[in-house]
């Protein structure tokens, strides 16, 4: 990792000779998890082999990166560019996957109108008319049907998929399959990676087939929430409680509602993002939060040996 000038970037050296150096242009993830890096080159984008990790506070390789060397020429996806990417200006996309894109005409980050559609009307609008409370001109969570929910949260939470129209062509409001075939059949999803599937996983689930449940169900998507168990747990028990006759069926000295989560979908290691660190010799998987709402007695009982309680038992 080096900085030259007011730039970064990743030199790669054989023999303390260097053979390869390209440029840390755009940053992708917020950091939270972690960051990958990636660089330009004639209107494509290139991903750099190696990314930061935060949970081990290192360098790693990067997703879908070899383990034993240096490797630089792995075109960025034009797929996985549309997810942390709001719109793009794509020169060429004859493949649907490999791009061409215009580097001033890409709005990087995902923001309002990733979701919301265009927002050039509803500005205006409300501008003229600063009074009005109501929103027009763009999608509000309560205009969609179900399935449009779904799909709008799909376009970045069901993989990659088979892809029938170019990037950053579908909007919220279309149907997603018009634009992206899953690669997946209803009989496999519940064996989907826990990376990048979360709806595919989600629609296996009881919850999800037994109710009208979507992803704004339980996540607030204007509020931060990460690793508050309890937060996501209070909207598991407005379902699952006894006056449904419906409520979870093991016995605990702790009080339950406060942790759904951890045992009814926990954390899993990801067979596609495998991560060399620094600080390991051996290569460490990615672990990532199943939404496949299922039981997981192995994993409730390890849940419980942790937290020094006695094995959970059934009424």
């Amino acid at each position: 990792m080096e900085k030259d000038g007011n730039k970064f970037f990743q030199s790669a050296r054989m023999n303390e000779t260097e053979f390869r150096k390209e440029s840390m242009d755009i940053v992708i993830g917020s950091g939270r998890k972690g960051q990958t890096y990636l660089y330009w080159r004639d209107n494509l984008i290139f991903q750099d082999p190696i990314s930061y990790y935060t949970p081990a506070d290192c360098w790693c390789n990067s997703p879908g990166y070899p383990r034993n060397g240096p490797f630089f020429a792995r075109v960025t996806n034009a797929r996985c560019f549309e997810c942390h990417a709001s719109a793009a200006q794509v020169e060429d996309s004859s493949t649907y996957d490999v791009a061409y894109f215009k580097p001033n005409g890409i709005l990087y980050g995902i923001d309002c109108e990733r979701c919301h559609g265009g927002g050039a009307e509803h500005v205006r609008f409300q501008t003229e008319h600063p009074d009005e409370k109501t929103a027009k001109f763009i999608w509000t969570k309560n205009e969609l049907t179900r399935t449009q929910k779904l799909d709008a949260c799909s376009l970045c939470h069901s993989g990659i998929g088979v892809s029938v129209k170019p990037p950053f062509s579908f909007k919220t409001g279309d149907t997603l399959t018009n634009y992206i075939i899953p690669r997946y059949n209803p009989d496999s999803v519940a064996l989907l990676d826990v990376h990048g599937n979360q709806y595919g996983l989600l629609s296996s689930s009881k919850c999800f087939l037994n109710s009208q449940l979507t992803c704004s169900s339980c996540h607030k998507v204007h509020q931060t929430e990460i690793n508050e168990p309890k937060v996501f747990s209070a909207r598991c028990v407005e379902c699952h409680n006894p006056e449904t006759h419906n409520e979870c069926t093991v016995k605990a000295d702790f009080i339950l509602s406060d942790n759904c989560i951890d045992c009814h979908m926990p954390l899993l290691p990801s067979k596609a993002i495998t991560l060399q660190l620094v600080s390991n010799k051996k290569a460490t998987p990615d672990l990532v939060r199943t939404h496949r709402i299922a039981i997981y007695p192995q994993i409730a009982e390890e849940f419980e040996k942790k937290k020094g309680r006695s094995m959970i038992k059934k009424y």
